[in-house]
């Protein structure tokens, strides 16, 4: 049922049937102009691997970082002509979903099987960041879009030639759809700030090729120059007693050199601390570990 608001526009002829294209005022059909917004367009191989849930996700992520976004359905009827149905629709249906999850315009788009939407997409009727299209037989119609293709396990997968346009393939069914998916579909989209993938790293001191200094052993040190004493040092790290004279045993042989100096009873109890040696690598160590994490963030923010 088309609502009242909507009125009814002559379209030209398709072969010899008339056709009309039903929209709202405020959505005109898009004729080229200067709007600009990010395109992202989610099809699947099947029913039931998650389409709309990822939509829903994409929206309400989007909206939870400050973004505007629209979203339209489009999809094959069997009827002539093009029928515009703004939502949200009815509660509980998709267009209501993807509405509550944040979506300041959603509609639904039907069409003719086979027939160019090219010039009969709808254009928002205010600037939004970002458009989401769900649709699988019109997805190469948007034009300067990121394609998303979920697959999964169907008998007769539906437009599987999209595989080799989407940027993003998918597997579904989705239950819930993981945050990482989410963060990197936006950022192949080129959305700032949401790639989940960061620059990691290990850093260890080698002597003739062979790893001799970590950070275990360099947590290790730096609890015991904080406490004072091995045993305190295992409290304090959660480590046993006898895994951290271990560790630090192993590391004096690899090195040659005494890392710990003790002292034993007194008035005090005794205790132990650092040798020069030590410190010294300690400190070289934590140079190295900061210089890596400058070097890590530089290139994040250049990629």
């Amino acid at each position: 049922m088309i609502p009242d608001s909507c009125i009814t526009l002559p379209l030209v002829r398709h072969g010899s049937i008339p056709l009309c294209l039903r929209v709202i005022p405020e959505l005109i059909v898009n004729t080229g102009g200067d709007f600009i917004a990010l395109n992202i367009v989610v099809a699947a191989a099947g029913r039931k691997l998650g389409k709309t849930l990822f939509c829903t996700e994409l929206v309400r992520v989007l909206h939870d970082k400050g973004y505007s976004v629209a979203f339209y359905k489009l999809k094959k009827h069997g009827e002539e002509g093009i029928e515009f149905l703004p939502g949200p629709g009815r509660k509980d249906s998709d267009t209501w979903r993807i509405h509550s999850a944040g979506a300041e315009e959603v509609a639904i788009l039907k069409f003719p099987a086979g027939w160019d939407l090219r010039d009969y997409l709808p254009r928002p009727s205010s600037g939004f960041d970002v458009i989401i299209w769900e649709t699988n037989s019109a997805a190469l119609l948007i034009e300067d879009s990121t394609l998303v293709y979920i697959d999964g396990d169907v008998s007769d997968p539906k437009n599987p030639e999209l595989t080799d346009h989407a940027s993003v393939l998918l597997e579904g069914p989705f239950e819930v759809v993981p945050a990482e998916t989410v963060g990197l579909t936006l950022s192949v989209a080129g959305m700032p700030g949401f790639n989940p993938v960061r620059p990691g790293w290990k850093l260890w001191l080698e002597s003739g090729g062979n790893p001799v200094f970590g950070r275990g052993v360099a947590s290790l040190l730096e609890a015991i120059r904080d406490v004072g004493s091995i045993l305190a040092a295992s409290r304090a790290t959660g480590i046993q007693y006898r895994r951290v004279w271990t560790l630090i045993s192993n590391t004096e042989e690899k090195l040659g050199v005494k890392l710990i100096r003790r002292s034993r009873g007194g008035a005090g109890g005794g205790g132990s601390s650092l040798t020069p040696v030590a410190t010294m690598l300690l400190k070289r160590y934590h140079f190295l570990e900061n210089a890596m994490a400058d070097a890590a963030k530089r290139l994040e923010e250049d990629n």
